[in-house]
């Protein structure tokens, strides 16, 4: 159904059609040049004129077309339709049977209703699996995507296959779409509790530092295998062989049993390690394979190595390491002026005490450090000489003699924000004693951020006591005093412990020594240690010389298995990054190496990650049907058996109050943007043309 209506009063209409009768009048009977024509031959001239002028003066009153479409809905049935491993692990052969039956399922409601079949494992799809048998089950996705592409309009019930068995997402009972639409569930499984041990969970981080204790947790449960005993053990995988870490014997006292068994391990050198808890299989035990969990643990090298380098003994190195190891990420090492630096690339930061003297210059070590770009610490004193100090460094400038000290407190600067210092720290920092720092003039260099002032006496200066520098990737802290040794013990006084002191030091050594990634090709997973239902996705950076992320060139990323197996893919350009979804992966360690071409360079980036066999499946096959029919009653729904579909099909079909929807949309478009309007008026003005040429009119 079509209406037209216009932007102006219809009379408009009569001035319209009068211009066009009008103008064709003018044209063919005042004009002599058609007078020897026949009547019937201008008569219909002038009705295509008309006709044509009448359709361009419609125009100007720009006319609007109304069409309304009416569509008749059915309303709508979703079905949802379990597909995970418990499903099936017992016994397989229901599944031909019941297809047949949901086919049949199917077509008695068809006429009713419109029906949506989805389909859940780790997630849902509205595709069937090719392989049934998935190995993680998440009942609340399927609601979930349910509601969100469901007409909630329409949507009059939903219908869930499952065996109430859930192991991902939320708990489905509290789903929203449960106070929404009624929710009939079909239950098949097995409730029957069997004899059976197994591990349900395992507790553990999944990264841990090198030289670290760390604590894992297996829960264990064990059902009717009262006065039964069991052997749990612990292992690593090393040199592809599977060594026993912890064991022990345990004596099941009830037909319910659980324990939760706590091992404590150190962490190895660091590397990525593969683990699994066993628990001895039982006799006559079915469900065997969730007597076996595996489970991958990451150990990363955080231990920072720092050299205090000094020109003399002093207390203030025994004070400094002291708060350092109180970390346990720290090594530190003390050599004095002199004596060899076997490996300087080593260290995370140096820390100068009193360097450059007047007796050894660090020029050489400094420019090894820049090479490497290696952060460095300078504490001033007494013992350094002030124009060896200018000259090696531009961070702070200090015009002046050493000689003469001045006694310096601490005065915070509120505006310092590079890191965090506790409320404790400063308040008590006023409180400390003062420091010796240089006599002279203090020019820091723009760049620098000022942690400290100095407070000489009772004038609060802006000679800087502690500052930091970050230039071309390279850190530097100085501190322009020494004595700070004394701040340790006076902390100690107000405190009755060194924790504020040994904050300062700390986070001013972590600061320095944090070092920024600049690399200029970056790819990385997004996880080291992936289950085989997580899907794997890479991401990758590239960055151009002003260190601004671009993503012009192609960049090919090669992905190879344990079996020697390589995949070749191309990752996606997003934005100015790289992102690609390669998906799920089989079990089994895998490298990769990423490479593009860029300013005729050809940068790579390297990385390996694991794939864990997901067994959280199958490591609990008692059926919930106390779910499924708490569902039911949530939702004002019912609960079925399996062999009772032709009941469900029967009640929805019956169903009086699910009615087909009746919709009506308008469409409103201008006539101008309708093609065939103007198609219609070329038609005219053409034929009109085509005549006049054809008689002889021109």
């Amino acid at each position: 159904m079509s209406q037209l209506s216009f932007q102006y009063p219809a009379v408009y209409l009569l001035a319209c059609l009068l211009i066009a009768i009008g103008g064709a009048l003018l044209l063919y009977y005042r004009s002599r040049s058609l007078q020897d024509r026949p009547e019937w031959q201008r008569f219909l001239l002038a009705f295509l004129r008309s006709l044509s002028l009448f359709l361009l003066c419609l125009l100007l009153m720009n006319p609007i077309l109304k069409h309304f479409k009416t569509d008749l809905k059915k309303p709508v049935i979703a079905i949802a339709i379990d597909q995970s491993a418990s499903m099936f692990y017992k016994d397989s052969s229901w599944y031909g049977a019941w297809t047949n039956q949901m086919k049949q399922f199917t077509e008695a409601l068809s006429e009713k209703y419109r029906i949506e079949n989805y389909y859940f494992g780790a997630r849902s799809s509205r595709n069937a699996m090719d392989t049934p048998g998935k190995k993680r089950t998440d009942i609340e996705s399927s609601l979930e995507q349910i509601q969100e592409q469901s007409d909630l309009q329409l949507l009059k019930a939903v219908v869930l296959v499952s065996d109430g068995i859930y192991n991902s997402g939320k708990n489905p009972y509290y789903h929203p779409l449960c106070q929404i639409t009624p929710i009939y569930t079909i239950f098949h499984g097995d409730s029957t509790r069997e004899k059976d041990l197994g591990i349900q969970r395992i507790y553990h981080n999944d990264v841990i530092y090198s030289g670290d204790k760390f604590a894992i947790q297996v829960d264990v449960q064990a059902w009717n295998a009262d006065q039964e005993s069991f052997q749990f053990r612990l292992e690593r995988m090393d040199a592809n062989q599977w060594r026993t870490v912890d064991e022990s014997f345990e004596k099941i006292n009830k037909n319910s049993f659980f324990i939760t068994k706590d091992v404590i391990i150190d962490a190895t050198a660091p590397g990525i390690y593969k683990y699994r808890a066993v628990c001895e299989v039982l006799r006559g035990e079915r469900n065997l394979r969730n007597n076996t969990q595996q489970f991958m643990i990451e150990v990363l090298d955080a231990r920072k190595k720092v050299l205090l380098y000094a020109q003399s003994p002093h207390p203030d190195l025994s004070a400094i390491k002291n708060a350092l190891e109180n970390n346990k990420n720290y090594q530190v090492d003390i050599l004095y002026a002199g004596q060899p630096i076997a490996k300087p690339e080593m260290y995370n930061l140096v820390l100068f005490h009193q360097l450059p003297s007047v007796s050894f210059r660090i020029q050489p070590l400094l420019a090894t450090l820049n090479a490497n770009r290696t952060a460095r610490f300078f504490i001033l004193g007494s013992q350094t000489n002030l124009s060896d100090w200018n000259t090696c460094q531009d961070v702070l400038r200090i015009n002046g003699s050493g000689n003469k000290p001045n006694e310096s407190q601490a005065l915070t600067n509120p505006s310092f924000n590079n890191f965090t210092l506790s409320e404790s720290l400063l308040r008590n920092l006023a409180l400390y004693p003062p420091l010796n720092c240089p006599f002279g003039n203090y020019d820091p260099d723009p760049t620098s951020t000022i942690a400290l002032f100095q407070r000489i006496g009772k004038i609060d200066t802006k000679y800087p006591l502690l500052l930091f520098n970050d230039r071309n990737g390279i850190k530097t802290g100085v501190l322009c005093g020494d004595g700070i040794w004394k701040w340790k013990f006076n902390e100690f006084v107000q405190s009755s412990n060194f924790e504020a002191f040994f904050e300062l030091v700390s986070k001013s050594v972590q600061y320095c020594s944090v070092k920024d990634d600049h690399r200029k090709f970056k790819v990385s997973s997004n996880k080291k240690i992936l289950r085989e239902t997580e899907e794997l996705v890479i991401n990758g950076e590239l960055y151009n010389d002003n260190y601004e992320r671009i993503n012009t060139p192609d960049v090919s990323f090669t992905l190879s298995a344990m079996d020697g197996k390589k995949y070749e893919y191309s990752l996606g350009k997003k934005d100015n990054y790289y992102e690609m979804n390669i998906g799920t992966l089989p079990t089994g360690d895998y490298n990769f190496i990423a490479k593009t071409k860029w300013n005729d360079k050809i940068l790579s980036a390297e990385g390996k990650f694991s794939v864990l066999e997901d067994e959280v499946e199958l490591s609990n096959l008692v059926a919930r049907p106390d779910l499924l029919r708490g569902m039911a009653d949530k939702s004002k729904g019912a609960f079925f058996y399996v062999d009772q579909m032709s009941s469900l099909s029967n009640l929805l079909a019956s169903e009086e109050k699910n009615k087909p929807v009746l919709f009506q949309t308008l469409d409103i478009r201008q006539l101008i943007d309708h093609r065939w309007f103007l198609f219609v008026l070329l038609l005219l003005l053409t034929a009109e043309w085509f005549l006049r040429r054809y008689w002889g009119s021109y």
